[in-house]
């Protein structure tokens, strides 16, 4: 019994490690928020819709994605502010690695560090409507990231 108390303290340590407090702390605050989607990809369905797919290029290792959408008047109604989120990722120890906008929506992408491969990435969209919030475990190269042929892809999307 000890040894099964064991394994499953050490497996929530993990997973609590492998998950950021940003992620989380969001979705507990818009939890119940009316028209807010929260939904996971990882393991061994991620790993086979990426063998699957036609692409060549290989960014990187992603084990996991956690994606969570909701409007901003949920935000409004809580008296929350993108600001505010924006702070608790800096606390949580990301870093703003490049940000873009175009057309009334922005989009920042910030990493947590973890060593070899394990990184975290936080991606924020925001427009007036609504904030999706992408949290991707793994590594993405930046060299394969920044090749012509893969900005091709990307901006193509």
């Amino acid at each position: 019994m000890k040894r099964i108390v064991t394994l499953l303290l050490v497996m929530a340590s993990l997973s609590s490690f492998a998950q950021s407090k940003s992620f989380s702390t969001l979705k507990q605050k818009l939890n119940g928020a009316e028209d807010a989607v929260s939904f996971s990809i990882g393991g061994f369905v991620l790993r086979t819709a990426l063998w699957l797919s036609d692409e060549d290029d290989d960014f990187g290792v992603i084990k996991s994605v956690r994606i969570f959408h909701v409007p901003m008047d949920a935000l409004r109604e809580r008296e929350l502010k993108v600001s505010g989120f924006r702070k608790l990722l800096k606390n949580d120890a990301f870093e703003e690695m490049a940000s873009a906008s175009e057309d009334g929506n922005y989009i920042t992408v910030y990493m947590q560090e973890h060593g070899k491969k394990n990184n975290l990435y936080f991606m924020l969209v925001e427009s007036d409507d609504e904030l999706t919030a992408i949290e991707i475990k793994g590594y993405l190269d930046p060299k394969k990231l920044l090749e012509e042929k893969s900005h091709e892809r990307l901006t193509s999307l």
